[in-house]
């Protein structure tokens, strides 16, 4: 049985008084691990929901569709290079920059990322191939990021193999700078328009 690897990742910009960042964390701390097929929709629904409310902050992103057998390896590379990139320490977040992890101790961006492992040929796969169908000049839009998420709660979870969703930072007052962002292991997010 093959596979098909599916992830999207958007960089949002917050700003003061508003409570994205914190309605996202709400949303997956409150997640239990174990979950129905019902529950994992419902948690993608509203997860993809107040995703897409802050469309208009979303200001970078990569998104990837890889079929076949290198698609298992896309996703464990993907989570254990994010599980590795996340600060979870004090010392990453504290309010002065710790310069070993981090450039600068402004906090206006949060990278969230849902990444998917499904049955290659399953209605799933096929959803997200013609969601993904697209040209080129569209890869980068605000609107194609709100299009992919709005895919999600349509895929079968019966068919997804195994799935994560990441906010990095990890915590739900923590960010990330323009400094932190313009480093080069962010090179790939591409500005969105």
């Amino acid at each position: 049985m093959g596979y098909t690897f599916f992830a999207v990742q958007v960089v949002l910009k917050t700003y003061p008084g508003d409570n994205l960042r914190a309605r996202l964390h709400q949303i997956i701390t409150a997640s239990p691990s174990e979950v129905s097929l019902v529950e994992k929709r419902a948690f993608y629904k509203n997860l993809t929901s107040v995703l897409n409310e802050g469309m208009a902050s979303f200001e970078r992103g990569s998104w990837d569709l890889i079929r076949g057998r290198d698609a298992e390896r896309q996703f464990e590379t993907w989570c254990s290079e994010i599980e590795g990139s996340m600060a979870t320490e004090a010392e990453e977040i504290d309010a002065v920059a710790d310069e070993l992890h981090r450039i600068s101790n402004e906090k206006q961006f949060v990278i969230a990322s849902l990444i998917f492992l499904l049955q290659e040929g399953s209605t799933s796969d096929d959803i997200l191939a013609e969601r993904c169908d697209m040209p080129e000049r569209a890869y980068f839009t605000r609107q194609t990021f709100g299009n992919l998420l709005r895919s999600i709660p349509a895929l079968s979870f019966a068919s997804v193999k195994a799935d994560a969703v990441y906010l990095v930072p990890g915590t739900d007052q923590d960010g990330l700078s323009s400094l932190d962002l313009a480093d080069e292991g962010y090179a790939y997010l591409k500005l969105l328009s």
